[in-house]
C-alpha cells in the first residue's frame, strides 16, 4: 500500500510539473522551482508560433466561384476557422537557417490541383485523370514575400495520361504559379526552414529559431478573383521560449 502512495505522488508530481513547463512557454517566461522568474536566454533558440486571421471574411471570398471546366465546383478562395484563421497562407520569418525546400507533390484529379500552396525546391506533379492536360507554370515573382514581381517565364507541363508524372526544380527564391484553367498552385522556392505554408487551423509553428527581434511576412496570393493580401509584423524570440504573433490579412 505505501509503495501504491509514493507511485502515486510522484506521478501526479511529474504530471503537474509537464503541465506548468508548457504553460509557461505559452506565456514566454520561465520560472525556477521556488516560483521566482528566470530570464529567457537571449542566446539560445525559441520556437514561434505564427497565426494569420482574415476577420469577418465577405461571403463571396468563402463561396465557390463556379464550377471547372469539368462541372465540378471551384474551391473558395479562403476556407477559414470558426474564428478567422486562414489555411494556405505563405509565412516567412526572417531568420538565418537552413534546410528549408525539399521535394513536394502535385495532384491533378479531374480539373483541381492540390494543394494550392507548397514550399519546395522541386515538385512532382502527378496526373490521375483519364483526359489529357496541359498546364502552364509562369514564374510570378521573388522573395522575400511581397517583393516586386520578377521577369516572367513560363512553360507548359504535358500530362498525356493517368500515371504520368513530370519533375520540375526552381530556381532558389523564386515564387511560380502552376495553373489549369481557373485552377492554380502557388509555390514558393526556398531553402529557409523558416518559411512555410499556415495549416487548415490558420497557424504555423517555427521549431529552433534564433533569439533575437524577427521580420514576420504573411502573404496570401491572389485567388479566385479575390487580390493579394499581405501583413507584416515582429517577433522577439527567446532561447527556451515559445513567442506568439497574429497577422491580420483583412485589409488587402
Amino acid at each position: 500500500m505505501e509503495l501504491m502512495r509514493f507511485a502515486l505522488v510522484a506521478l501526479v508530481a511529474c504530471s503537474g510539473g509537464k503541465a506548468r513547463t508548457a504553460e509557461d512557454a505559452r506565456a514566454g517566461a520561465k520560472h525556477s522551482p521556488d516560483g521566482g522568474e528566470v530570464k529567457i536566454d537571449p542566446t539560445g533558440k525559441g520556437d514561434v508560433q505564427i497565426r494569420v486571421e482574415w476577420k469577418n471574411v465577405p461571403v463571396a471570398a468563402r463561396a465557390s466561384p463556379g464550377a471547372t471546366s469539368c462541372g465540378s465546383p471551384r474551391p473558395p478562395a479562403v476556407a477559414p476557422t470558426t474564428t478567422w484563421g486562414i489555411p494556405d497562407v505563405f509565412v516567412e520569418l526572417d531568420a538565418p537557417g537552413s534546410g528549408g525546400g525539399g521535394v513536394q507533390r502535385i495532384a491533378l484529379a479531374g480539373c483541381t490541383l492540390a494543394p494550392r500552396a507548397i514550399v519546395a525546391s522541386k515538385v512532382t506533379i502527378a496526373s490521375t485523370s483519364e483526359q489529357p492536360s496541359q498546364l502552364r507554370l509562369q514564374q510570378v515573382g521573388k522573395l522575400p514575400l511581397g517583393s516586386a514581381l520578377a521577369p516572367a517565364a513560363n512553360r507548359d507541363v504535358y500530362l498525356p495520361i493517368a500515371g504520368h508524372e513530370v519533375e520540375t526544380a526552381f530556381d532558389v527564391g523564386t515564387i511560380h504559379v502552376l495553373q489549369l484553367g481557373d485552377e492554380q498552385v502557388t509555390i514558393v522556392s526556398s531553402e529557409s526552414p523558416f518559411v512555410a505554408v499556415t495549416e487548415p487551423n490558420g497557424q504555423v509553428t517555427f521549431h529552433a529559431v534564433p533569439a533575437g527581434t524577427h521580420a514576420v511576412t504573411a502573404w496570401l496570393p491572389a485567388r479566385s478573383g479575390q487580390p493579394a493580401r499581405i501583413s507584416r509584423g515582429k517577433v522577439i524570440v527567446g532561447g527556451g521560449a515559445l513567442a506568439e504573433i497574429t497577422l491580420d490579412i483583412t485589409t488587402p
